[in-house]
C-alpha cells in the first residue's frame, strides 16, 4: 500500500492528518494555557502559540509536497518539488530563527511548540498501531 492511499485512506481507523493536526493544535493550546496560568508568562504563551502554528503549517505545506512527490501513478520528483522542499525549510529555519532571537520570546517555549505535531504524530501512530493499522 502506496502512502497516498494510507494517507487518503477513509476508514475510520485509517491514519489521519486532519486528526494529526487537530491534536496538535490541542496540544499546543493546552500547553500555552498552562503557561499562562501556571507560569504567569504572556510572552512564553504566545511565543508557544507562534510556534506551533508555524510547525503545523510546515507539516501541512510538507504533506502536499510528500502526496506530490510518492503517487502512486505518476510521481513528479521534478526540479519545482526539489525547490518547494528546499524553499519550505528555508522558511521554517527562518521562521524558527525569527522567533529565538527576538527579544523577549521564550526559547523553551518555542521548542515546545515546534514539537508539538510530532508529539501528534507519536499519538496517531500509537492509535494507529493499536487499531491494527500499522
Amino acid at each position: 500500500m502506496t502512502l497516498l492511499a494510507i494517507v487518503t485512506n477513509t476508514e475510520p481507523s485509517a491514519f489521519s492528518m486532519r486528526r494529526v493536526v487537530r491534536v496538535a493544535a490541542m496540544l499546543v493550546a493546552i500547553v500555552a494555557v498552562v503557561e499562562l496560568l501556571v507560569l504567569r508568562s504572556p510572552a512564553g504563551a504566545v511565543s508557544l502559540t507562534v510556534a506551533g502554528a508555524v510547525a503545523i503549517i510546515n507539516v501541512r505545506w510538507l504533506e502536499v509536497v510528500l502526496q506530490r512527490v510518492v503517487q502512486p501513478d505518476q510521481p513528479h520528483f521534478d526540479r519545482a518539488s526539489v525547490f518547494r522542499i528546499f524553499g519550505r525549510m528555508a522558511l521554517l529555519g527562518a521562521l524558527f530563527a525569527a522567533l529565538v532571537w527576538v527579544p523577549g520570546v521564550d526559547p523553551v517555549a518555542v521548542a515546545v511548540g515546534f514539537s508539538a505535531p510530532v508529539a501528534a504524530l507519536v499519538v496517531e501512530g500509537l492509535r494507529w498501531g493499536r487499531r491494527g493499522g500499522g
